[in-house]
């Protein structure tokens, strides 16, 4: 069987986050929503993955990549236009030559595929849907035969249940719906396929799910995934959190790199993302989750909330059953909300460890001893760089981010600096044979270590742009870079080429600031000169 995962982001139940923040990438425990249904699948044995991308599909495409991460390939569609869930089946009916499932990226359900598509295929049916007992969303009624029908169509004798929006198809029934038109599978497919004449049946899912559909379902969202009980052990698996955070105590989840003031108050369950600063007397919990780069500040108090990634909550301010993301404020039981314009208030928070003393000194460090290492070379390649184009040293202008002064963790501006490398072009800008042979070999960047040294970049971060490359940066999601200096290296150098598309530089660096942990960061460097030695074959 084949499994679809639509994840075209078309839904706007939770708007404003899904302006900027795609649906199946909605933080839950600090890992997206879409990660609990890659997971479920994969521990399934359920390993090749097609995805239909609309809405912010860069975003979902840079945090997931190839799959590999979580032990399944993925391949995605890309829709140029919002055609609903029937249209988005329709736009994959080349790569749908089987039995499938169709799966809403943006819910949260716990499933027995086996289980499913053995009834599915037991009853020889054309279509099979996914239904629960309890929950908001298209309701159905599954009769006493397992048939489904529409309120009011059947025989008066089924039950109505809650359609969780999974199905599973015969590929046949793609012929049914129009193409590029927007088209609903319970309403306007279902009825389709019962006219046809084929079977339409019903599967009672056990097990938890979340229709994610309001705002009040998020909160609860958060609060069943740091509360262990049977029903949801699996889904939200309490290993795989471990890997990003660690429990302090019993329900309290703290990640890395945090700092928690003594007088900090802590009410379970609680989770705290990595980079995350706890200012003194602050109460935070129960049912709080605060994402990464999270500041909050003395006195402040925090309950029943969700703080996204990167938000500041100001002194003595009092969050009680919000979702809060940077300056937006959304009441979780009415869903209004409200941008605070006072940055004392709420606010951005970025990552405070671009300014952190320990992490400039280890950076200043590790350059220098690099230089050190790399000075019989360096030294001979400036003489005769000097001797061969008159010109020792090129200083190529690049943008890049830096706190705007010591010891602001919060405030970082976009700026020019110079990168300085060894010259490859003579007076008449010109590429000389030294100067290839130095680019060949990237001898010329040794130069770039200076910059790491003068904090201007960092030894591990996002690729340094040109002015030009940097003024392509216009969607939300490649401005998650931003929050990042540039680097000597980072995953853009292991994962791409010497003449990789600006564009495929953009979605690895999105990547790196999803995912950055300093774990990693020190595995990127490790892996740097193997890198480097393949590099020069490419």
């Amino acid at each position: 069987m084949q499994i679809i995962l639509l994840a075209t982001g078309e839904s706007e139940r939770l708007r404003p986050l899904t302006n900027t923040i795609p649906a199946p990438l909605i933080p839950v425990a600090n890992r997206p929503v879409m990660v609990y249904t890659v997971e479920m699948l994969a521990r399934q044995g359920f390993k090749q993955l097609l995805v239909s991308l609309y809405h912010l599909a860069g975003s979902i495409e840079a945090y997931f990549g190839d799959g590999r991460r979580w032990g399944v390939a993925i391949e995605y569609l890309l829709q140029r236009e919002a055609w609903g869930p029937g249209g988005a089946l329709k736009w994959a009916e080349r790569s749908l030559n089987d039995t499938f499932m169709a799966i809403p990226a943006d819910r949260i359900i716990n499933l027995d595929v086996a289980a499913i598509l053995a009834q599915h295929r037991a009853r020889q049916s054309s279509a099979t849907v996914v239904l629960q007992t309890t929950g908001t969303g298209e309701r159905l009624c599954l009769e006493p035969d397992g048939r489904v029908t529409l309120p009011g169509t059947g025989s008066g004798e089924g039950k109505e249940l809650v359609n969780t929006g999974v199905y599973i198809f015969e590929p046949r029934i793609l012929e049914m719906i129009p193409a590029r038109t927007r088209f609903e599978l319970g309403q306007q497919l279902l009825p389709s396929i019962q006219a046809s004449g084929l079977l339409v049946h019903g599967c009672l899912a056990e097990g938890y799910w979340n229709p994610m559909a309001s705002f009040a379902d998020y909160q609860a969202a958060q609060h069943v995934s740091l509360t262990k009980n049977g029903s949801n052990e699996h889904l939200f698996d309490t290993a795989a959190r471990s890997l990003a955070a660690r429990q302090i105590a019993d329900g309290i989840w703290v990640g890395r790199n945090h700092v928690i003031h003594p007088s900090a108050r802590l009410a379970p369950p609680v989770y705290i993302g990595d980079n995350c600063q706890i200012g003194r007397d602050v109460e935070l919990g129960p049912d709080v989750v605060l994402g990464k780069n999270v500041i909050i500040d003395d006195e402040a108090t925090v309950f029943e909330s969700t703080i996204l990634d990167q938000t500041y909550v100001g002194q003595l301010v009092n969050i009680d059953n919000r979702v809060v993301s940077k300056n937006v404020m959304i009441d979780v039981m009415t869903a209004e909300w409200s941008a605070v314009v006072d940055t004392f208030l709420l606010g951005e928070a970025h990552p405070a460890l671009i300014d952190n003393g320990l992490q400039r000194l280890w950076d200043t460090a590790v350059a220098c001893l690099l230089l050190l290492l790399t000075l019989p070379i360096t030294l001979l390649a400036g003489l005769v760089t000097g001797l061969t184009t008159g010109q020792i040293f090129d200083r190529v202008t690049c943008m890049g981010k830096r706190p705007k002064g010591r010891g602001d963790g919060r405030s970082l501006q976009l700026r020019t600096f110079s990168l300085l490398r060894f010259n490859t072009v003579n007076v008449n800008g010109r590429p000389t044979r030294w100067g290839q042979w130095l680019k060949k070999w990237e001898i010329h960047r040794l130069p770039e270590l200076w910059n790491v040294i003068k904090g201007d970049m960092s030894l591990v971060g996002v690729k340094p742009l040109h002015p030009a490359e940097a003024a392509r940066i216009t969607e939300a999601w490649q401005q998650q870079r931003h929050g990042f200096q540039a680097g000597f290296t980072g995953l853009w150098y292991i994962q791409t080429g010497p003449h990789s598309e600006v564009d495929e530089i953009f979605i690895t660096d999105a990547y790196y600031a999803a995912t950055r942990t300093w774990r990693d960061d020190l595995k990127i460097l490790r892996q740097t000169p193997g890198r480097w030695l393949k590099r020069l074959r490419e």
